[in-house]
């Protein structure tokens, strides 16, 4: 068997995927591996043999495609939360600081070289990129001191071995933090839906201070109502909302919205309605469409002016699983799916317009991809001073991440749209990330056991102290911040960088704020991560 892996790399390579998510299933206490299961089957088959070991180039490509996905999809949420919540952010830096420091600390007591001690830190903060950037930093300095291809081969694996070693008590630590904080919490909230129900509500024109004002001229007043004017009823025409419609007395408006933002509706416009616009559909009717078009992907509403040049609205935009009302700064990505509001004469027009195919929506632009990942690739490449330690690089983990993030927000140039569908995007990451856990696990097997044995004990303990220490000190900054514990949970869970611990948040809150704290800090400290693994590895060999 062993001779058939080293002969087939392609065969060895599903063998450890397929087995990999078989385990990842597996019910251990209420804790899963998840996709980290490869992780564990790969140091299982490489520690057979250490001719396994998959090609460097699998790990390479798989890690890039991960790290590119991500960012692609955090650019938008990323810089708007440095704008509005940037103290989160601080937050989620300054906590993984201490751990580096702590990290680097323990390098005077545990008998482990920098390159553990950076895998170490990795591994308790369970992030994959950072441990991509710490071995790339680890073959780059030991081609600087002239290291021998073996030796340099060693170094490279050991980040990878204690990674591993720590990886486990990194989610369950995680897990138990957690449930410690929301028992000794003072500021929990209640259980609260998912996410808000959107509704139609008609209100009828009271308010004298709107009479006589176009819609636009209303609604520029409210930087964000939370709500779309889909129809307006005047003198007992219905007509689509325009951005120039000027509103009167007695005019009735159907609003779109949930319900905190339609309480706002009506204290802008009056009385509620006896009367349901939404029910004629004679003339004025919706249809849900696709965006699957290059011509509006990646563009905001504002830009298409939807409403005078195609005398449509989108009243809702769903995103992946969740409904959204959009807003005029709202950007459109391959794949939404958008309720349009029209006259049924102009339905062929829309659908040309948004495209309302499923297969493009579901595929992926790989032109502005592979360009994408080629400037993040050269990003990665350039050399970053920093005093006291020499230079260090983005490397093949940061400089793709810092890449994406910028495209990501930036959406659209000229005619290349940077977005990916919502589904390619989660398909790409899923891959990215098994061909980087395979590769790197089948590399370090043969290690893995005789270091477990050896030093795994004392690598545990150690592993865990970062982790508990982060999390901890994550709960108790944040709660002096006055953030609450649902949020707060979702912040601990995003600078740990691992979807198992928000999965167990949501599950606990049983509402949306976990996810909102989980992305306004993720960016930030896989950023943070990267940075710091290396700066871990240049300080650690002074250290030692």
């Amino acid at each position: 068997m062993t001779e058939t892996l080293v002969q087939s790399p392609i065969l060895t390579l599903f063998v450890v995927i397929g087995l990999g998510y078989l385990l990842g299933e597996i019910n251990f206490w209420g804790f899963r591996l998840g996709v980290a299961g490869v992780l564990f089957v790969g140091l299982a088959i490489g520690s057979l043999s250490p001719a396994i070991a998959l090609p460097e180039m699998v790990a390479t490509l798989g890690l890039i495609i991960f790290v590119y996905t991500i960012g692609i999809q955090s650019g938008p949420s990323f810089f708007a939360n440095l704008r509005t919540q940037g103290s989160r952010s601080l937050l989620a830096v300054g906590v993984l600081v201490g751990g580096a420091l702590l990290a680097l600390g323990l390098s005077w007591w545990l008998p482990a070289s920098a390159g553990r001690i950076a895998g170490l830190y990795c591994g308790a903060l369970t992030n994959t990129p950072a441990l991509a950037a710490s071995q790339e930093r680890a073959r780059e300095l030991a081609r600087q001191a002239n290291l021998s291809e073996e030796e340099t081969r060693r170094r490279v694996i050991e980040p990878v071995v204690a990674y591993s070693i720590a990886y486990p008590f990194g989610v369950i630590g995680v897990l138990l933090a957690i449930q410690i904080a929301r028992r000794v919490s003072k500021n929990q909230r209640e259980p609260s839906d998912d996410a808000p129900e959107i509704l139609v509500r008609d209100f009828v024109v009271r308010n004298p201070g709107v009479a006589g004002q176009t819609l636009e001229q209303i609604l520029r007043l409210h930087r964000d109502p939370g709500f779309v004017i889909s129809r307006i009823q005047h003198e007992g025409q219905v007509e689509l909302a325009k951005p120039d419609t000027p509103l009167a007395i007695g005019d009735v408006v159907a609003a779109v919205g949930d319900e905190e933002s339609l309480e706002r509706a009506k204290a802008i416009f009056g009385e509620p309605a006896d009367v349901h616009l939404e029910l004629d559909r004679s003339r004025l009717d919706y249809r849900r469409v696709f965006v699957s078009s290059s011509k509006v992907v990646g563009r905001r509403l504002r830009d298409l002016d939807l409403e005078r040049s195609h005398n449509c609205t989108i009243t809702r935009l769903r995103r992946g699983d969740v409904d959204i009302v959009p807003t005029p700064d709202t950007r459109l990505e391959m794949g939404d799916r958008v309720r349009v509001l029209t006259e049924r004469s102009n339905f062929q027009h829309v659908t040309e317009l948004f495209g309302d195919s499923m297969r493009a929506a579901s595929e992926a632009d790989f032109g502005s991809v592979a360009l994408g990942m080629v400037l993040g690739v050269l990003l990665g490449m350039m050399p970053i001073p920093i005093p006291g330690a020499g230079t260090i690089k983005l490397g093949l983990a940061g400089g793709p991440l810092l890449m994406a993030l910028a495209l990501g927000y930036i959406e659209r140039t000229g005619r290349i749209a940077w977005t990916l569908p919502f589904s390619a995007n989660l398909t790409l990451r899923q891959i990215g990330l098994v061909l980087f856990l395979a590769a790197v696990g089948t590399r370090a097997g043969y290690s893995f056991f005789s270091t477990l044995q050896a030093e795994g004990a004392l690598l545990l303990v150690g592993g865990a102290a970062i982790t508990a220490a982060v999390a901890m000190f994550g709960f108790v900054a944040g709660g002096r911040m006055g953030i609450p514990f649902d949020e707060l949970a979702g912040i601990v869970s995003g600078i740990q960088t691992q979807p198992a611990c928000l999965a167990y948040a949501n599950s606990l809150t049983r509402n949306d704020r976990p996810n909102l704290g989980y992305a306004s800090v993720y960016p930030a400290a896989m950023i943070a991560k990267i940075v710091l693994a290396q700066l871990l590895l240049t300080f650690g060999m002074k250290v030692t």
